[in-house]
């Protein structure tokens, strides 16, 4: 007598018939007819009464029946005592990253697909380098950040030197940003220099600001005022409190939005000398990642 037997018979029983039940436990009606005969020349006596319209369980079939449930129920036990056991085991996920919003929305995204197991999910906002070292000292299980398309044969050298693959996401233009509390958000042709006469704030975490420090970008990009925050939360507050345009990457295959802002809309501005820049994930070359880094992965390349 074999387990499938057990349920084979459970499953005629609740049917009723022998065809009905070979259907949905996609068999064939000769396969489970033979499969049944068998099991009934095992236990020696018939479970079934065979009728010209399907069929009747005996009375030793009643029996046998309670019986099955019991062991079914008993398996199902048996089975449960594992995945119980993997749900007390805690699922551990690190992620060190620049700000994005859809990489953290990917991230809630990937934590709520493990809401009934115990996990330890972990996201740090940081500067690229911070990232890299990150990924580097194993603090974190991958690293996302964005990288200027001009200086990318220098990237490469510093992620060979580290040990570290780079992965490629996507690509974007840098942009001004304004937020709808800014007095040019509805002009209807606006260009970045009407934003010149506005401070312009920007974020240490951000490979922009490091570019636009650079002499030849500062030269083009003419704002007044400059100021740098160490946080979202203060550029943000900056920008409405004294009208300051950002910098920001507008991605290619994802939107873009200020993470830390859900209260505002925002607007782009084109920025023409500013280099192209790439989105992607890091690891170290000789450490394989886990499966739930692979699940996150799967989940920001869709």
């Amino acid at each position: 007598m074999k387990l499938e037997q057990i349920v084979y018979a459970l499953e005629i029983a609740r049917c009723g018939s022998i065809s009905k039940a070979a259907k949905n436990l996609l068999l064939t009606q000769p396969n489970l007819s033979s499969s049944i005969k068998n099991l009934e020349d095992d236990i020696g006596f018939k479970i079934f009464q065979r009728l010209p319209r399907g069929v009747s369980v005996t009375n030793k079939g009643a029996q046998f029946l309670e019986y099955a449930e019991s062991i079914c129920r008993d398996v199902e036990n048996i089975n449960s005592i594992g995945s119980n056991s993997n749900s007390l085991t805690p699922i551990n996920f690190s992620l060190s990253t620049q700000s994005f919003s859809y990489i953290m929305d990917n991230f809630l995204a990937l934590h709520s697909n493990y809401n009934s197991n115990i996990t330890n999910f972990k996201i740090k906002h940081s500067h690229y380098f911070e990232v890299l070292d990150d990924v580097v000292r194993k603090q974190s299980d991958i690293g996302i950040i964005s990288i200027s398309n001009e200086h990318m044969d220098l990237w490469n050298k510093l992620f060979k030197s580290k040990n570290i693959e780079f992965n490629p996401l996507t690509s974007g233009k840098l942009h001004g940003y304004i937020l709808d509390s800014h007095p040019l958000f509805n002009k209807e042709k606006l260009v970045i220099e009407d934003l010149f006469e506005y401070p312009l704030v920007t974020c240490n975490h951000d490979d922009y600001n490091a570019l636009y420090s650079n002499d030849f970008y500062k030269n083009k990009l003419s704002f007044k005022n400059n100021i740098l925050v160490s946080d979202y939360g203060a550029l943000i507050y900056t920008m409405e409190s004294v009208n300051a345009a950002t910098i920001i990457l507008k991605l290619e295959n994802s939107y873009t939005k200020l993470y830390f802002d859900s209260s505002h809309k925002g607007r782009y501005v084109n920025i023409d000398v500013l280099p192209e820049i790439t989105l992607g994930w890091i690891k170290l070359i000789d450490s394989p990642i886990s499966s739930i880094a692979s699940e996150f992965i799967d989940l920001i390349t869709k």
